[in-house]
């Protein structure tokens, strides 16, 4: 079987009525920090939160109504979960979805209220599709697979379809990776409509399996990334015959740059992104030499992240600004030092979060106290004036070794 643009077109219009039409628009900040123009797709807003619905909807409406009778079943980390369940509810067919036993609870959660039976089996996709092939040997279910199927790379490829027509064309778009689903369709549409742009993949370091096929390496695809998502470790075979041919380059980003992409369209663009819809952004922060005055898409595929994880990145970038930083000060132990520190900090206008007085370390004399406080400042200017205000008083200064 073969897809062609024709049949991405006709799937666009059976599922656009299930469809949230999500924006793509011009980031005037981001475009202004990075120096290029990036126009970015917020499938994040889909109605599952996913790019995945399309792929999910694209399936079961292929199928007869006697395979529908039959349920269907699915293996997912989460998002092919909540697009298999929302379009098994939509279309009344009842949807199955195995989940790896480390799937975050929210999307557990998200599957379970939009209709999906539910199965936590396997430490992995690999371990978690076993299962599906015996509870389809049992029950006779259809497969509906989260990226190596016809019918869910006709719907994925409808995210680019609807981006070009919001848009003028690109010089890059660059698509997340996991196994292949969405930038096989991506790809079938580019060749068609917008040949001239260039079609990057992008992938989480741990689990490079397009970089691998793509250039005959053999990185280790293995690993905890915030990008759990497309922690795949392999490329799909139906995917990859339609991505081989017709894209550019593989890039491969590292979890510190994911979670500065997180941050900053949080900070930014006021959206909340999971690690996998943030890697485009990522490739650009890694890589700004290449995309500089280039005119740059990107596609925010979701937006189901863990709220205690979008909590702790954000913490972390304040930390990694500057804005939020531990000292750790030796000082002699005697009345009035707390208060030194502590009108330095107020008359220069930072924030004291937290302070920890110690005055029984092993390390020190025992005339000697250490105190571990945390403050807010403005930048790392200004935390550069508070410490060397501290040690004109003869108090030395250590930073945390996170900062």
């Amino acid at each position: 079987m073969k897809i062609f643009y024709e049949d991405i077109l006709s799937t666009y219009n059976k599922i656009k009525p299930f469809l949230k039409v999500t924006e793509t628009s011009y980031s005037e900040q981001i475009s202004k920090k990075f120096n290029c123009n990036l126009f970015i797709k917020f499938e994040n807003r889909q109605n599952t939160g996913s790019f995945k619905i399309r792929g999910a909807l694209s399936k079961l409406l292929s199928l007869s109504s006697k395979e529908k009778s039959k349920g269907v079943i699915g293996m997912s980390a989460g998002n092919h979960a909540q697009g298999l369940a929302y379009s098994g509810n939509k279309l009344n067919v009842n949807a199955n979805i195995v989940m790896p036993l480390g799937t975050p609870f929210t999307k557990i959660r998200r599957t379970k209220a939009f209709g999906g039976n539910v199965f936590l089996e396997g430490n992995d996709l690999i371990e978690s599709k076993k299962y599906v092939n015996e509870l389809i040997d049992k029950f006779g279910y259809i497969e509906v697979h989260p990226y190596n199927d016809y019918e869910v790379i006709k719907g994925q490829g409808t995210i680019y379809l609807e981006m070009l027509k919001q848009i003028s064309e690109l010089d890059f778009l660059l698509v997340p990776v996991g196994g292949g689903g969405l930038l096989a369709g991506c790809s079938i549409i580019n060749n068609s409509l917008s040949p001239k742009t260039k079609l990057i993949g992008v992938e989480s370091k741990f689990y490079p399996s397009l970089y691998n096929k793509f250039y005959k390496k053999k990185l280790k695809c293995t690993g905890s990334t915030i990008a759990e998502g497309i922690a795949v470790k392999e490329i799909g075979l139906i995917p990859y015959n339609y991505i081989k041919d017709k894209i550019d380059s593989v890039i491969q980003v590292s979890d510190s740059s994911i979670e500065q992409a997180i941050a900053m369209l949080a900070l930014t663009e006021k959206v909340v992104v999971e690690g996998a819809g943030a890697v485009g952004l990522a490739a650009i922060i890694e890589n700004q030499k290449t995309f500089k005055n280039k005119n740059v898409g990107i596609i925010l595929c979701g937006g189901n992240i863990d709220s205690k994880i979008i909590s702790s990145i954000l913490m972390r970038d304040l930390v990694r600004a500057r804005q939020i930083t531990t000292m750790t000060i030796t000082m002699p132990d005697k009345p009035g030092q707390l208060n030194i520190i502590s009108n330095i900090c107020a008359n220069s206008g930072a924030n004291v979060l937290r302070v920890e007085h110690n005055r029984f370390t092993m390390d020190l004399s025992a005339s000697l106290a250490k105190l571990d406080i945390t403050i807010e400042t403005q930048n790392e200017d200004h935390l550069t004036k508070i410490i060397n205000l501290i040690e004109k008083e003869g108090l030395p200064v250590t930073l945390d070794d996170n900062n």
